[in-house]
């Protein structure tokens, strides 16, 4: 938790043992943290990769700066209308 503290993210920290079939529907996440053994890294990966919504990926190892701090944007694809973007937002 620290060290992903001292990089600028924010982190949650599990008390105890979470089962990876909890990941399914829990709270959204940036990314899981794991670095343990092989089998339950796997079984937290299939997991993840069975939540609905974006992408929640797994992290495995110490956290490093690319991995903790996150950047959101947006591309907006005028294709469909020709390259004028006032077209996408038209209702019919």
């Amino acid at each position: 938790m620290r060290a992903v503290q001292a990089l600028g993210g924010v982190a949650v920290a599990a008390t105890g043992t979470i089962a990876p079939q909890a990941l399914i529907t829990g709270p959204a996440y940036g990314g899981v943290l794991w670095w343990g053994d092989t089998e339950t890294g796997e079984a937290i990966e299939r997991a993840l990769a069975k939540r609905d919504g974006p992408i929640t990926p797994l992290i495995p190892g110490r956290p490093d700066t690319a991995r903790v701090l996150s950047e959101r944007h947006v591309c907006v694809d005028t294709t469909a209308s020709g390259g004028n973007a006032a077209l996408l937002g038209a209702a019919t």
